[in-house]
């Protein structure tokens, strides 16, 4: 029932003009009678993952279609989310409205649950380390996949909400490394949780350009970590839902999005991006690609690892030395080759130095593309291209002529979604820039 209740209080939120995102600021709450006990908080831990696992599959999707992972199956104007693919500024603020709410649900419900444990049930600490970390990463997906200028407010137990006004990403990412380090500081007993919050602390630095410490936050990840989304084939909610989507015909890996930019992947036949023709797409006429890692609805999804923690480590290293031109050792291509060698069975043929720092820049990029697939990074690495590196959009993100024959949107980012207008204390994006 309370958790019926969390999901109530969310939408009682959204309706009331404050559908931006909500975090608690008392501490020591009351919770309702049925649920102030330690299987009540239990119950609600279990249900702000399962919100959890749903929101970042969400996530996933929507960095899969804005970038260069995955093509939709239609074509635009015949559903909701191929403009979203297109990128074209006209239907974007449309289209981002589902992301953006479930976004505000998940943080609202596991800043509850963390509540919860911390009062009724708060052994082992660990689990209010889980929830702080997963509401780490939901302000990552913030940070990544919208615009500069996201809302945030406060909600109390009683519904009463205090409305926020625009957020600027560097804050949001500032946000997430925050509550990183909260996670980190009750996750002693569980190395799972403090490896998920190290990584997530380092994606979050590398996004606010701090490469050095961002290395440093994943020096005792073990190139071995796996987390993988507490995926339930058997429970709605918490399936591998993209497995729906890729076998279904609404959307498949791209080919190099039908023209201009973007990674083929289906022609680069890497191992770490395994695929399999399903079916043309719902419109007819595109071939659909299954990822094969996704091959059923209880498939896991390998959503924070050690070798993404290298990766860090390798894109500081290049930043510390430009010019570094070796193949093995600790530099940035040795961590590379290290991982060709040691993280894939059977191992990959070691990369040959590409002689330039922008091409430098390319092969690490390419990389992490591939050892990342799929896992909600592609969409933000992108925008760092533009932003970090001085890339121009047209030559980072998908462009030229879209498979409808007009041509690709030049977007960004997304925009907060058109309901948000109802809220008074926020006036809309900072800026629309990477």
């Amino acid at each position: 029932m309370r958790l019926s209740g969390l999901f109530v209080l969310a939408a009682a939120c959204l309706l009331a003009a404050c559908s931006d995102l909500t975090k608690v600021e008392n501490q020591g709450i009351v919770q309702p009678t049925s649920v102030a006990n330690p299987v009540g908080a239990l119950a609600q831990h279990a249900g702000a993952t399962r919100v959890f696992v749903a929101d970042a599959i969400t996530a996933i999707s929507v960095s899969a279609m804005f970038s260069d992972e995955w093509v939709l199956g239609d074509f635009p104007g015949n559903g909701s989310n191929t403009n979203l693919d297109a990128r074209r500024p006209a239907t974007t603020a449309q289209q981002t409205g589902l992301s953006f709410v479930n976004h505000a649900n998940a943080l609202t419900t596991l800043i509850f649950a963390k509540e919860a444990l911390k009062q009724y049930a708060p052994t082992p600490s660990s689990l209010q380390g889980q929830m702080l970390a997963y509401m780490g990463y939901v302000e990552l997906f913030l940070a990544e996949q919208f615009c500069n200028g996201v809302p945030f407010s406060t909600i109390d137990i009683n519904g009463i909400a205090t409305l926020g006004g625009a957020t600027s990403r560097d804050n949001v990412y500032l946000r997430a490394v925050a509550h990183f380090d909260s996670a980190l500081a009750v996750s002693a007993d569980s190395a799972r949780v403090l490896n998920l919050a190290r990584v997530g602390k380092a994606r979050a630095l590398i996004g606010l350009g701090r490469f050095a410490d961002a290395a440093a936050a994943v020096a005792g990840v073990p190139t071995s970590f796996v987390y993988n989304l507490e995926i339930l084939g058997s429970l709605a909610g918490a399936q591998n839902s993209l497995f729906t989507t890729m076998s279904g015909g609404g959307a498949g890996l791209s080919t190099g999005k039908d023209g201009g930019n973007g990674i083929d992947w289906i022609g680069a036949t890497d191992a770490r991006v395994k695929t399999t023709f399903q079916r043309l797409g719902t419109g007819g006429t595109t071939p659909m690609y299954l990822f094969t890692r996704d091959n059923s609805l209880g498939a896991p999804i390998a959503f924070t690892t050690g070798v993404e923690a290298r990766l860090y480590e390798a894109e500081a290293a290049l930043q510390a030395n430009h010019n570094d031109a070796a193949t093995t050792g600790t530099g940035w291509l040795g961590i590379l080759n290290t991982l060709r060698a040691s993280a894939i069975t059977p191992a990959l043929a070691p990369l040959a130095d590409p002689g330039t720092f922008d091409a430098r820049v390319d092969l690490l990029f390419r990389e992490k593309a591939f050892w990342t697939f799929l896992t909600a990074k592609r969409m933000g690495d992108l925008r760092r291209l533009v932003r970090q590196y001085g890339r121009a959009q047209d030559k980072v993100f998908p462009s030229g002529l879209y498979k409808d024959g007009s041509p690709m949107g030049t977007e960004v980012n997304l925009v907060t979604p058109l309901s948000e207008g109802a809220n008074t204390s926020y006036t809309g994006c900072i800026d629309r820039s990477a």
